[in-house]
């Protein structure tokens, strides 16, 4: 009897936990919470960032060519031997010094038929002078005998760098791109000097570029620590780029002036220019995230995002001047601005930037 009674309880039990695990399976999961009911309730999160006053600098960063203030190049006038060259690059010369030496017959010969030349010039023009002093030779017959000493003197100096080459300019040698006993062409570049006492770097911009662009704005070369200006603005773009030449002249600091750990001034390569395009010492300025299509978001005392129709003043990377539609102190949405609509409740995540 007893044990009957502990089987049928038994069986009872299992009965009624299957009965409720057949309820549990076929019960209805509960609705989900509505996603725009719970934004409704706890706010649509947000960054923001406080409008205030503050100095604004707007730079834009351009890529150029570097040169110096005047450059000159050596050319091979004949096909000489080079002999000597007596210039090493970073040396500076002076104008009129030799940097490249060449010989040859022909050469050596056209300078010895040229100073001939002068010294015959040069011994007419004394026989003469007593016969000028007493009036005993006519003016045309002086002038003339002057103008033979001039010209056989310019032809034995022109002689005379047909052999000795010499720099143009004072500056520094940039370049030697050839070596002795080489014969190199006539018209071939032997020596390269430089200018260096001031620098400048040779844009090519856009014509929209251009616009912001104005003779003497500030520029700057970060890596070189240079400081300079805007010194010339093409008006025709070249017609194989349609780019317009924009001209920016730094002056190079003394070697005991120059920077800890700036870079060199070297000629040639490519560097980073900034110009300065606009300047305010005290301006509205926002994020430039605020901004969406003319407009900004901002959070009101009322804890509502309010769209905002706003008047722009200078854009730079990162920073914007507002002049109207947004008042110093307010908030204004920087991340989170596409869920948004004029009204809805919204929820300050993180810190206010500025």
């Amino acid at each position: 009897m007893t044990k009957r009674l502990v089987l049928g309880s038994v069986g009872v039990l299992v009965v009624g936990l299957v009965a409720l695990r057949i309820v549990q399976a076929t019960r209805g999961t509960a609705p989900a919470a509505d996603v725009d009911a719970i934004r409704a309730q706890t706010g649509i999160p947000v960054e923001v960032a406080v409008a205030q006053r503050a100095p604004l600098v707007v730079r834009r960063e351009f890529t150029g060519a570097l040169r110096g203030i005047r450059e000159a190049a050596v050319r091979a006038k004949t096909a000489d031997e080079i002999v000597d060259i007596p210039v090493r690059v970073g040396q500076r010369v002076r104008m009129g010094q030799v940097v490249i030496r060449q010989s040859s017959r022909g050469s050596r010969a056209s300078v010895e038929q040229a100073e001939a030349a002068y010294q015959q010039a040069t011994r007419n023009v004394e026989r003469l002078r007593p016969l000028k002093d007493r009036g005993a030779i006519s003016e045309q017959d002086w002038d003339n005998a002057l103008t033979g000493l001039r010209v056989a003197e310019a032809n034995r100096e022109a002689a005379r760098r047909s052999v000795d080459l010499i720099s143009p300019i004072d500056g520094v040698v940039t370049d030697v791109p050839v070596t002795r006993g080489m014969m190199p062409d006539a018209g071939d570049v032997l020596v390269r000097v430089s200018d260096l006492s001031r620098v400048q770097v040779l844009l090519e911009v856009s014509p929209d570029q251009a616009r912001e662009l104005a003779l003497n704005q500030p520029a700057v070369l970060p890596a070189q620590r240079f400081d300079g200006r805007v010194t010339r603005i093409a008006l025709q773009a070249s017609p194989a780029s349609r780019l317009l030449e924009v001209e920016l002249t730094f002056p190079a600091p003394d070697a005991d002036d120059s920077s800890a750990g700036a870079e060199p001034a070297i000629p040639g390569t490519l560097v980073i220019a900034q110009v300065e395009v606009g300047r305010r010492d005290s301006a509205l300025v926002v994020p430039a995230a605020a901004l969406r299509g003319g407009a900004m978001w901002t959070v009101g005392a009322d804890g509502c995002a309010h769209r905002r129709t706003v008047t722009l003043g200078l854009a730079g990377d990162s920073r914007i001047e507002v002049l109207s539609g947004v008042e110093a102190g307010e908030q204004v949405v920087v991340a989170g601005a596409s869920l948004l609509s004029d009204g809805a409740l919204v929820r300050i995540v993180g810190r206010p930037t500025s």
